[in-house]
């Protein structure tokens, strides 16, 4: 069972790999650019291989996210009457493979002199033509391409990203985001273990910016509720998925009596555990955080019923006016590039659903499909209504801010595109910005 509980340029881009092998890469010139970030794929060699490291596991749906970000800047460039008359919105949208090399490797791509892009200098009065950076998912690398890009001054808006580590503005200027921090997600599970009268609780974190703050959060918290003990509290190391570190967490987990057990981690951590609980039959009661409350790649797991109980924590939910209707159109037919790259890798079988029924929409993942196909209406409705409409609030956040910088009206813009970033994040529309900052 999963409750869900809330609290508060072109039609067709080039799609590209880069050199380093499914990593993808889109591009569309604008007088203004709009960098993105986003985990196409969420798996590197890294640790396995010398030498260029590659991706693999595509994510279809953080590719979906991308397009909320082409179809926002696309709708801003076609809007009637202009937002910014005589200037066009650019993107340069790059994978991150969800790792913190590629995200600094990209990010720097974004900053770089375009006019001389073999060079690695960069002249003294070099403005980037990337006024914003839209991105990234996780809180780590959210962390990592804050810290670049706060060299040039230029705003980043992450969609998903949660860690109150980032709400320090002295340590991250030019910062901002479209979710609440982390702190509000672990006061509501707090509230959660009391509303429910549990005792005994237990935290599963890991050795990052997001399960390492969130974990001492709710340590914090529980030490001060009087009824609740936390019976263990764990920090996954970064090589979770080593046999010996799962074997020893497995056996903590499997002689515990917590009634209900916290996993504020990466997804990744908590696809191993749950197959591990699944695998031994151990039905519990779960705790889900945002990194995988909604993810289909937990919740799809073969007999993951045996798993127990999760209840899980979202933010807000609200759907992107006209996206749903664009993405039936943008993958009519399978000539789409990015469709195709994930059909090869990850080949679905699909069942016509009945009319207007989404209970009966089945996406299976199958190596045996001699027909490779996706039933449209059943991407449309899979379409998350929280990441995607984060994305598109940050373009709107930035398009504002660039109306208002550029003093433009339904007629023409009193100031040229010939600005610095640092300007940018100064003119986000004042009640928006607060927001942004939490």
């Amino acid at each position: 069972m999963r409750a869900i509980l809330s609290f508060n340029p072109p039609q067709h881009p080039q799609w590209k790999k880069t050199q380093n092998g499914d990593v993808l890469h889109a591009y569309s010139p604008g007088d203004i650019i709009i960098g993105g970030l986003f985990p196409f794929h969420t798996q590197t060699d890294r640790n396995t291989t010398h030498g260029p490291s590659s991706c693999s596991e595509f994510e279809f749906w953080s590719f979906v996210q991308s397009q909320v970000m082409i179809y926002a800047i696309r709708e801003i460039n076609q809007r009637t009457p202009r937002v910014l008359p005589n200037i066009t919105i650019g993107y340069d949208i790059y994978d991150t493979c969800g790792d913190v090399s590629f995200a600094i490797e990209a990010t720097l791509k974004l900053l770089k002199d375009q006019s001389d892009p073999k060079s690695c200098l960069v002249s003294e009065n070099f403005q980037t033509k990337t006024k914003a950076v839209i991105g990234e998912e996780a809180s780590e690398v959210s962390i990592a391409v804050a810290r670049v890009v706060a060299l040039s001054s230029v705003p980043q808006i992450s969609y998903a990203s949660t860690s109150q580590l980032l709400s320090r503005k002295l340590k991250f200027p030019t910062f901002l985001r479209t979710i609440s921090s982390d702190e509000y997600q672990t006061k509501a599970m707090a509230e959660l273990v009391e509303k429910f009268n549990w005792k005994t609780v237990a935290i599963i974190g890991s050795d990052d910016e997001y399960g390492k703050y969130g974990s001492d959060n709710l340590f914090d918290l529980f030490s001060e509720m009087k009824d609740v003990c936390v019976e263990f509290r764990e920090i996954l190391p970064g090589d979770f998925s080593n046999k010996k570190n799962t074997s020893r967490l497995w056996s903590i987990i499997y002689n515990s009596s917590a009634e209900a057990i916290i996993l504020f981690t990466k997804l990744s951590n908590v696809k191993v555990i749950m197959k591990e609980a699944i695998r031994n039959n151990l039905s519990r009661t779960w705790i889900a955080s945002d990194s995988w409350s909604t993810s289909d790649s937990i919740f799809k797991l073969h007999g993951i019923e045996r798993a127990g109980q999760v209840f899980g924590f979202i933010s807000k939910r609200k759907k992107v006016p006209g996206f749903k209707d664009y993405v039936l159109s943008k993958f009519n037919g399978t000539t789409n590039t990015i469709l195709e790259h994930f059909l090869t890798h990850n080949p679905l079988c699909t069942k016509q659903p009945e009319e207007n029924s989404e209970a009966n929409c089945s996406i299976q993942n199958s190596q045996q499909c001699s027909n490779r196909s996706l039933d449209l209406r059943c991407l449309a409705n899979h379409i998350d209504q929280d990441t995607s409409y984060n994305t598109y609030v940050a373009i709107q956040v930035v398009v504002e801010g660039l109306r208002r910088l550029l003093k433009c009206d339904s007629h023409g813009c009193g100031r040229s595109a010939d600005f610095t970033a640092y300007e940018v994040k100064w003119n986000h529309p004042a009640h928006i910005f607060c927001i942004l900052t939490i």
